[in-house]
């Protein structure tokens, strides 16, 4: 059965899902992106990602077409038509539309449209041993904001298979920031660390550090130098579609992994996941 696709309103088969080819973000890359998982057909955490998607999306402008209620119903159907059970991926992109002189954005031409599909497992040994990870001198332009600006990420990919990685780690100044598409953290001393500048808050980054405050663990949201990391006790990233993975080893050099405080708030984190509802 052929995919469907929610597109400005009307849910219909990939094949008849189209943009112009005269649409900003084909042009120009004008437009913003948000990545969710849906727990057996219900995104997770839809409010935040939503409440962050209005803040990307002044940022650049772009005017949203339908209000909050509406894309939650349309996202729940798109998911409900390609991936019912289990996990789910599901993307949220809105563009600039249709350009003037081929460069002007125009308020009230974005076009805004839903994907989904099953989520495909990733290795459990990620998440039983540790991931690797490698670094790459990168900072992203608004780094706060998740626009569809992802040059650096598609061009790493090549590496991160060549180097069996899960993710490579944006440094800049010396300091560790994000990664690809996941946010970072360090433990040292029993004390959870994590950027908060120069990168994105991530949704499933924000969870965890509720969970881990609700849990009377200590937490510092500060810079992050990259030989702090490189010698911290723990390591882990976080994404909406990869939860919570351990790091074993950054560049070459080995973390202990999965560390005490990495698999509690693993099996905390899986513990809410699975007993959430919007």
């Amino acid at each position: 059965m052929e995919p469907m696709v929610w597109l400005n309103g009307s849910l219909k088969p990939l094949s008849e899902a189209t943009i112009g080819v005269y649409d900003l973000s084909l042009l120009r890359g004008y437009g913003i992106y948000e990545g969710l998982a849906a727990h057996d057909g219900e995104p997770f955490r839809f409010h935040d990602h939503w409440q962050r998607f209005g803040r990307s999306a002044a940022t650049l402008d772009l005017a949203l077409p339908y209000a909050e209620g509406e894309v939650l119903l349309a996202m729940r159907d798109v998911v409900r038509a390609n991936a019912p059970h289990g996990r789910a991926t599901i993307r949220m992109i809105l563009t600039g539309g249709t350009a003037e002189g081929g460069i002007v954005h125009v308020r009230g031409r974005e076009v805004l449209y839903l994907l989904a599909e099953p989520m495909a497992p990733y290795p459990a040994p990620w998440y039983e041993q540790g991931a690797r990870a490698i670094t790459h001198e990168h900072r992203r332009v608004l780094p706060e904001f998740k626009t569809i600006d992802y040059i650096a990420a598609v061009r790493l990919q090549p590496k991160l298979r060549e180097t069996g990685a899960a993710e490579a780690i944006y440094v800049s100044e010396g300091c560790a920031l994000e990664c690809t598409g996941s946010n970072l953290f360090a433990v040292k001393d029993e004390v959870i660390i994590t950027p908060a500048e120069g990168m994105l808050h991530g949704i499933t980054r924000n969870v965890t550090l509720e969970l881990a405050r609700a849990a009377g663990m200590k937490v510092e949201e500060r810079t992050l130098p990259l030989s702090e990391l490189l010698s911290s006790d723990e390591a882990f990233i976080t994404s909406s579609f990869k939860d919570i993975v351990p790091l074993a080893s950054v560049d070459d050099t080995p973390i202990p992994s999965p560390g005490p405080i990495t698999r509690n708030l693993m099996a905390r984190f899986a513990q809410y996941a699975n007993g959430f509802r919007n």
